[in-house]
């Protein structure tokens, strides 16, 4: 498998959801609503990264926060597991499969 992903999976309260995950044991359930947040966000940071310093979302339908410092280089994601670098091909890809219908 090559990552980062994003697949459809069931929740048994909010229905379809969008799990990203950015390795085997890294990974971020959201709604769809806060996938196409996500998105947009990512795209925006593509074209230029410096509007924003850092970018938060807590998913409703996860346990965990997504956290992340906006560099010249990418998205460094702090997770459990340490940070995780997405470079700005990674975030482009991302938003791409994050925006659903």
């Amino acid at each position: 498998m090559s990552y980062p992903l994003v697949e459809r999976v069931s929740h048994r309260l909010f229905g379809d959801m969008l799990r990203m995950m950015l390795s085997e044991q890294v990974y971020f359930d959201l709604t769809l609503e806060e996938g196409r947040t996500l998105s947009r966000n990512f795209t925006a940071l593509a074209y230029d990264w410096r509007r924003a310093d850092f970018i938060y979302l807590s998913p409703v339908g996860g346990d965990v926060e997504f956290s992340a410092a906006v560099t010249k280089d990418g998205v460094h994601v702090e997770t459990a597991n340490g940070r995780h670098h997405l470079s700005w091909d990674d975030v482009t890809e991302l938003a791409e499969r994050l925006a659903v219908e």
